[in-house]
């Protein structure tokens, strides 16, 4: 999702190619070997097949988006500490949360509230970087590569108990920085339903009907 979101924002039209991961094709395979998505093959055949790499490209080559871009970004290495802290304490405690299920030996409350103690970090960081007519963002008072990261992430634990969320009081900046991404003109666009990819499809491009976009 975030990889999509950054394409989105950054005004780059892509052949997108949804994938059955219970029936990958061979052609994911030849580009990664990983067997994961998502996989962007640019048109000079470059492979990058890291979500937060596909941002850094989108960026990378963006002349539309207002976001700084990575080498004007003055907090970078902070972004990608707030990066990492998601991409691997809180993702894990996240899974644990959420797919239950699939870790049965797992406390899924205690996951839970070491997920939430992360989130609740990072509303106060948006807590102390909004003003009083302001959207407060992870960073600064400017949105950044960390925000663009990180936003599916909270939705996904969001969306396991959204009123339980909702009623939070240790997560209302947060909320409110989350309802920005969800009331976002283009997140309908990002949440467009592409049918899996066979040999035989015509080609879907992402994102569909850019041209109503309001970035």
């Amino acid at each position: 999702m975030r990889a999509r979101w950054a394409i989105m924002r950054c005004e780059i039209k892509v052949e997108l190619r949804e994938i059955d991961l219970k029936n990958k094709p061979k052609e994911l395979i030849k580009y990664s070997s990983k067997g994961t998505v998502p996989v962007l093959v640019t048109s000079n055949g470059r492979v990058i097949d890291e979500s937060i790499d596909i941002i850094k490209w989108a960026l990378g080559i963006s002349t539309k988006n207002t976001l700084v871009r990575m080498n004007e970004f003055h907090s970078k290495d902070e972004a990608f500490e707030i990066i990492k802290e998601n991409d691997t304490n809180f993702k894990y405690h996240l899974d644990r949360y959420k797919y239950s299920k699939r870790y049965i030996e797992e406390d899924k409350e205690a996951h839970k509230w070491k997920a939430l103690n992360i989130l609740i970090d990072w509303n106060n960081r948006i807590k102390e970087n909004s003003g009083l007519q302001s959207q407060g963002w992870l960073l600064s008072s400017s949105e950044s590569i960390a925000d663009w990261s990180i936003w599916p992430f909270v939705r996904q634990y969001r969306n396991i108990s959204p009123e339980e969320f909702d009623k939070e009081k240790g997560l209302k900046e947060l909320g409110k920085w989350l309802k920005f991404y969800l009331n976002h003109n283009s997140y309908k666009y990002l949440m467009h339903k592409y049918p899996a990819w066979k040999h035989e499809n015509t080609r879907n491009y992402f994102p569909v009907d850019s041209s109503k976009l309001i970035l």
